[in-house]
C-alpha cells in the first residue's frame, strides 16, 4: 500500500530534486537524444513528465530546449523544407509543447502530498497533454496537409509512444524521487 504523507516530507523530496541540476539536465539529454532516434521525438512526454517533475521554471525551458533542438536537428540534418508549412507545423509543435508544459506545471494540491497524488498527476498530466498536443495538431492538420486525414492508427502509434516514453521516464524520476525521499526521511527521522 501507498501511503501519503501531509508533514511535508513528500513535497520536500520532491523540491530537492526538482530544484536539482541533475533531472533537468538528464531530462535534456534524453530528448536531445530522442530527437536523434526519432524524426518527431516524443514532446509530449517530455513535456508532461517535466512540468510534473521540475520547477515550473524548468518545467517549461526544458521542453521548449528539446523541441528546439528537435528543429534544428530535422532542418539541419534531416534536411526538412525551408517552407511555410514546414516552419508552421514546427510553430505549432512548440506551442502544443508550451501548452502541455504549462497545463502539467500546474500540479494541484492532491499531487503534491504523496506517492498516489503524484502518480494520478503524471498519468493526468501525460494522457491530458496527448489530448491537448493532438488536438492542436489535428485542428491544422486539414490546413497544412493537403486533404490527408490523419486516422486512429497514426494517433494510436503516436499514444503508445508517448506512454512508452512518459512510463520511462516516470519510472526514472520515481527511483530518484524515493532516494531523495529516504533522505528527506534521514534528515528528518521523527517523521
Amino acid at each position: 500500500m501507498v501511503q501519503d504523507y501531509s508533514d511535508g516530507v513528500f513535497e520536500s523530496a520532491w523540491r530537492s530534486l526538482a530544484h536539482s541540476r541533475f533531472l533537468p539536465f538528464t531530462l535534456l539529454a534524453l530528448g536531445t537524444v530522442s530527437s536523434v532516434v526519432y524524426a518527431h521525438s516524443p514532446q509530449v512526454a517530455f513535456a508532461a513528465l517535466s512540468g510534473v517533475t521540475l520547477s515550473r521554471r524548468w518545467a517549461i525551458a526544458i521542453p521548449l530546449l528539446i523541441w528546439w533542438v528537435n528543429q534544428i536537428i530535422g532542418f539541419g540534418w534531416r534536411g526538412y523544407p525551408l517552407t511555410a508549412t514546414a516552419f508552421t507545423w514546427g510553430a505549432l509543435m512548440g506551442i502544443g509543447t508550451l501548452l502541455v508544459a504549462v497545463f502539467a506545471s500546474w500540479r494541484p494540491r492532491f499531487s503534491q502530498t504523496g506517492w498516489t497524488g503524484h502518480f494520478l498527476w503524471m498519468a493526468i498530466a501525460l494522457l491530458g497533454g496527448f489530448v491537448l498536443y493532438q488536438g492542436l495538431i489535428a485542428l491544422a492538420y486539414p490546413l497544412l496537409a493537403d486533404g490527408h486525414r490523419m486516422g486512429w492508427d497514426v494517433i494510436s502509434k503516436l499514444l503508445l509512444k508517448q506512454l512508452v516514453w512518459g512510463g520511462a521516464i516516470a519510472l526514472g524520476h520515481t527511483v530518484l524521487l524515493g532516494r531523495s525521499f529516504a533522505d528527506q526521511q534521514r534528515m528528518n527521522p521523527s517523521v
